[in-house]
């Protein structure tokens, strides 16, 4: 997916996120906000307050990107060290390089590993992150449990998801069933399930005081507010008259309004037991 998105944004592609930042998420929408990097930072601010990130904690971020989330936390909540987890070495590799330019080696760890197989001691963190990047692990359950073995007694899991709607209307368009096809590419069917068993999934890796907050409203369904405004410019714009671009940018606004119609979107939280 990540390769995809490289490559659409090279060659004069439009920019149909409309980030400008290393950031790749739906962003979290307060009333008024009409930028999609400032979204971003925001979802990331509301991650790290389900976490719970203060100072002296040893986070772990899970599947962290290009670790923006990372370098706003360390500025903003001062912890003493993240540890940062991804399996795709070309994102790693950006973050360590703007890790050594803002001189922060000593607090950010970035390594290459699997979600699934976490290369950390029992109780090792205070806190595990994952920031729109647990539907893509295989499994999520398996991440569940891991989470729960790396964390410390009294420690806090903290996600943010897309998921299936509890009771989707219909059977949808064929952008939809489209969408459907590429869901199931980059999104594992075992991992694509509601809110509610969301939370139950938590609960059977042993963790309590389980929080699933629903934000869709601010995230996916204010996203796509957002693309409709921002592709309405994109197609005005004369660098993209021609039909290529046009239909990728229309194709793209229907993909976002169709998944506004037909997912929800969680913030989480979870305790391991003990202090």
């Amino acid at each position: 997916m990540y390769r995809l998105l490289e490559r659409l944004s090279s060659g004069g592609a439009p920019n149909l996120l409309g980030i400008e930042n290393g950031y790749l998420n739906y962003g979290y929408w307060e009333p008024g906000c009409t930028d999609h990097d400032a979204a971003c930072v925001a979802l990331a601010e509301r991650l790290g307050e389900a976490a719970g990130i203060t100072a002296g904690d040893r986070v772990l971020d899970v599947g962290f990107g290009f670790g923006e989330q990372d370098f706003h936390w360390l500025r903003t909540r001062e912890p003493k060290e993240i540890v940062g987890l991804n399996i795709t070495p070309g994102q790693v590799d950006a973050a360590r390089r703007r890790t050594r330019e803002l001189d922060l080696d000593d607090r950010l760890d970035l390594r290459v590993g699997s979600a699934t197989s976490l290369p950390f001691e029992d109780g090792s963190f205070d806190r595990v992150v994952a920031l729109e990047s647990s539907a893509h692990f295989n499994t999520r359950q398996v991440f569940f449990r891991e989470a729960f073995r790396v964390l410390r007694p009294g420690g806090v899991l903290a996600t943010t998801d897309p998921l299936p709607r509890e009771a989707p209307g219909g059977k949808g368009g064929l952008v939809l069933r489209l969408d459907e096809v590429r869901r199931r590419r980059i999104i594992p069917d075992a991992n694509w399930y509601p809110r509610s068993v969301y939370a139950a999934r938590l609960a059977e890796a042993g963790f309590v005081d389980v929080d699933v907050r629903d934000v869709t409203d601010r995230t996916i369904a204010a996203n796509a507010v957002f693309a409709r405004a921002h592709c309405a410019r994109l197609l005005r714009d004369p660098r993209y008259r021609s039909f290529q671009p046009r239909n990728t940018i229309r194709y793209h606004l229907r993909q976002v309004e169709a998944r506004a119609a037909a997912r929800d979107y969680v913030i989480t939280s979870a305790r391991k037991p003990g202090r």
